[in-house]
């Protein structure tokens, strides 16, 4: 009898064993699709890596991204998605050799070109051919010296000669996705010219309004029937600029949720032709009263995450121990 006790109460150690590893397995959050801003650069220029993770799930849950350049990480960030939501993780990354590079974060893939940089083609010097002297004719009255006046030539490097020795960071992001009566959502957008630089940095930014949203944030004008919000900032080499776009309900405060698409380019001086593409596509909550604490995006201040299966542990090594009290029992 003790022996059936004993191998009973191992089957149930171990069903309890099984259930706590299934339980830990989750392929609710995936990363559905990774692109590259911007797609050809060349040697040592920033490239922007963005993924979209995704949670299909009922429940909020944690899990590891991993980018990877040529099957060798480069980055590894744990993220936290809610339930039915998606959230953008970003990795910038500069190569220094020329090539094509394979990107993979968590399974899904994207790729970038890195080229050298093209050689100037040097002017060749025209020699000028040798011309006839004009043979004088006799004059009754001297002729006036006339002095040429010298012009000076400025220095100033034409437009499409403007580029970034070191490229800037220009980055979207959101600080806070929640809108309640005492704060409100924000959009951050920081700019940063590095002193190497000869060139300032132009950035250009629309931010989408949808309906029953205000938007407003330093240096943006709004278009209500256009539906966006509009600026133009400048950095000079050695500064940096950070700029808040503040969300917020028109009127009263409604438990709902509303997309926030935010988008634009940066180029060097007055170079739109060498443009880079920035963006940002996020959700936002409006809720009629604020919790408490106020959310916030910093991970260092959530609680700690619990391991799954933890309590499954304790519950094996209090069966084995009755198990092995029991056996020495009938001895």
């Amino acid at each position: 009898m003790s022996k059936m006790v004993i191998r009973s109460l191992e089957l149930l150690a171990a069903v309890v064993l099984l259930c706590s590893l299934v339980a830990t397995v989750s392929a609710d959050v995936t990363v559905t699709g990774v692109t590259v801003s911007p797609e050809s650069v060349e040697v040592g220029e920033n490239v922007t890596i963005t993924a979209s993770v995704e949670n299909t799930g009922n429940t909020t849950e944690t899990v590891p991204i991993v980018f990877k350049i040529n099957g060798e990480e480069v980055k590894s960030v744990n993220v936290t998605v809610e339930a039915n939501a998606t959230e953008t993780v970003e990795c910038m990354v500069a190569e220094d050799e020329a090539g094509t590079y394979e990107v993979t974060v968590n399974g899904a893939s994207a790729s970038f070109t890195v080229t050298a940089p093209a050689t100037p083609t040097p002017t060749p010097e025209v020699t000028p051919s040798p011309s006839s002297s004009p043979t004088p004719s006799p004059t009754p009255s001297p002729t006036a010296t006339i002095t040429p006046t010298t012009t000076s030539v400025p220095t100033t490097l034409a437009p499409s000669e403007e580029k970034f020795r070191v490229g800037p960071i220009v980055k979207l992001r959101p600080l806070n996705d929640v809108a309640c009566p005492r704060e409100d959502g924000l959009i951050e957008l920081y700019m940063s010219n590095p002193s190497l630089n000869d060139v300032t940095l132009t950035t250009e930014v629309w931010v989408e309004i949808p309906s029953g949203i205000h938007v407003t944030g330093e240096g943006f004008t709004a278009d209500v029937a256009a539906g966006v919000a509009h600026a133009l900032f400048e950095v000079t080499p050695g500064t940096s600029k950070n700029i808040h776009v503040n969300i917020k309900p028109i009127g009263s405060y409604e438990d709902k949720e509303v997309f926030i698409h935010a988008y634009g380019y940066y180029w060097p001086g007055h170079n739109k032709d060498n443009s880079y593409p920035i963006s940002l596509t996020h959700p936002f909550k409006i809720r009629k009263v604020c919790l408490s604490p106020s959310p916030t995006s910093s991970p260092t201040t959530s609680a700690p995450t619990q391991i799954p299966g933890f309590k499954a542990i304790f519950a094996i090594a209090g069966l084995l121990a009755v198990a092995y009290l029991v056996g020495r029992k009938n001895k």
